[in-house]
């Protein structure tokens, strides 16, 4: 068995150079570009979500129809981007800030979108019920 230590030398400046096995190199190349990835995606998530309350925010107008369609096509959206994320990126075990900061915003698109459950297809429903029997 072998083993690769990078090898390093110091100038005269006092300066550090470290040359780094090139599989290393590559791996941790690789690595960075799926931290960069999950964080990319984390951020379409979160703005999926905000779109998906702002739309629910609007469908309590009743005189909005349409926007009642837009929560349900942007609730569908961020389930599907929540299973992709966790299937992509969830089994990545690493301390980069910028990949625990996608999982941090993974996990808080995840509580809105089951929050958004209850608001949506049970609170909004009864909310139109109850304006239909006031304006009777």
């Amino acid at each position: 068995m072998t083993y690769n230590f990078p090898r390093y030398s110091i100038s005269a400046s006092g300066e550090v150079s470290v040359s780094i096995d090139p599989g290393v190199e590559q791996l941790l190349a690789e690595r960075q570009k799926k931290a960069n990835q999950a964080y990319s995606d984390a951020s379409y998530l979160r703005t999926a979500v905000l779109a998906m309350y702002v739309f629910m925010g609007l469908s309590f107008i009743p005189f909005l129809p349409l926007v009642g369609w837009a929560f349900l096509i942007t609730f569908v959206v961020t389930l599907v981007l929540l299973v992709r994320w966790q299937v992509k990126f969830g089994s990545l075990v690493f301390n980069d800030t910028d990949y625990l900061r996608a999982r941090r915003s993974w996990r808080l698109s995840l509580v809105l979108w089951i929050v958004a459950i209850p608001l949506g297809f049970i609170v909004r429903p009864l909310v139109y019920f109850l304006f239909s029997l006031a304006t009777r």
